[in-house]
């Protein structure tokens, strides 16, 4: 009860003192400012398991008053409109997305830290028991869920691997556009003849091999990493942690203390993922308990949560190697990465 109070009070004066600092010249007065004041971090993100355990395990809120920082969290599947649109400090995206945001609208950011690993795999239909990779489905057509996220990514890899278009309105294969969750069940279906899926959205398709699972099942980050020549990189990032720049870099204690707070939260995930899976099966699309084991195996295999979302320059190196192969695959105007910038734990 003492920590729904706390947190309450917490909420109720970062809300004050957001709308202090948003009202008009007419009706605002000076002020002196309490150095030991509520500092106030405004969070767009995705709903995630990680955040519901920092949430329900109390951790947030004691680390929160213990910093006297509070997080004002919006869950939503729209982080780019509520980040462009200024109501959001922070946001979480894939970084290979990040210079088309600051480009179109025009907000000078900042990636400090990283989250979550792409984890898509493509998938044929039972009528192409043959297929072994993308290749193998030129022509044809593909269900994907966007026309950026991982299809991006699986363009860079049709590019770099077989010299393919990979595209919404490309040369070498017609895609499809339908919701992330529809993907697995248009090939399953035979509506198209291979599809883009994300395995924790497609658990009753791949538990039952209702679909053939393409390049032995490796992700796009596993063969991304062979492109690279390292093994076990963490990437192409389809969540990294993005702030604007102006508010970042006047933010030093708020900036640390975000990343302690997400990285106590990996570490959790990390030490015990079959929990994470069984105390959240909502964010795992799975309902039975033969679903529940399956998805806590796969995940011991191909597990999409970094280790740690701390930056390093070995990292940055081998992520930054994506920009250049995503002009070329035509699919950026630019060879140049988005600004990284290294925080220490």
């Amino acid at each position: 009860m003492a920590k729904k109070a706390l947190r309450l009070i917490a909420v109720s004066l970062a809300l004050a003192l957001v709308a202090a600092a948003c009202g008009g010249d007419d009706t605002s007065t000076e002020t002196t400012a309490d150095p030991d004041a509520l500092k106030v971090i405004r969070f767009a993100f995705a709903p995630d398991p990680v955040w519901d355990y920092l949430v329900d395990s109390g951790i947030r809120e004691e680390m929160e008053a213990e910093a006297n920082i509070a997080i004002l969290d919006s869950a939503t599947w729209n982080e780019v409109g509520v980040y462009a649109g200024g109501n959001a400090d922070i946001m979480s995206v894939g970084d290979f997305e990040v210079p088309t945001i600051v480009q179109e609208f025009g907000v000078d950011s900042v990636v400090f830290g990283k989250y979550n690993i792409d984890r898509s795999i493509v998938v044929a239909s039972p009528s192409h028991p043959e297929y072994q990779t993308l290749e193998d489905c030129v022509g044809g057509k593909v269900a994907v869920w966007d026309t950026l996220s991982s299809t991006t990514i699986w363009g860079v890899l049709a590019n770099e691997l077989y010299g393919l278009d990979f595209r919404v309105d490309g040369g070498d294969f017609e895609l499809v556009v339908v919701d992330h969750t529809n993907t697995v069940d248009q090939a399953a279906n035979g509506d198209t003849d291979c599809a883009l899926v994300l395995p924790d959205f497609a658990v009753p398709f791949l538990s039952t091999d209702a679909v053939k699972v393409l390049y032995d099942g490796k992700t796009s980050a596993d063969l991304y990493a062979e492109l690279v020549g390292k093994p076990g990189h963490e990437g192409p990032m389809i969540n990294i942690f993005l702030a604007r720049e102006d508010w970042y870099d006047d933010h030093p204690e708020e900036v640390a203390f975000f990343l302690k707070l997400w990285d106590t939260g990996v570490k959790a995930w990390t030490a015990d993922r079959d929990q994470f899976v069984a105390d959240y099966p909502e964010h795992f699309a799975v309902e039975t308990d033969e679903q529940i084991a399956w998805i806590q195996g796969y995940v011991a295999e191909h597990d999409w949560f970094v280790k740690s979302v701390y930056l390093t320059q070995d990292w940055i190196d081998s992520e930054s190697e994506l920009f250049g192969m995503l002009k070329d695959a035509g699919l950026s105007e630019t060879s140049d990465p988005p600004k990284y910038d290294i925080v220490s734990p």
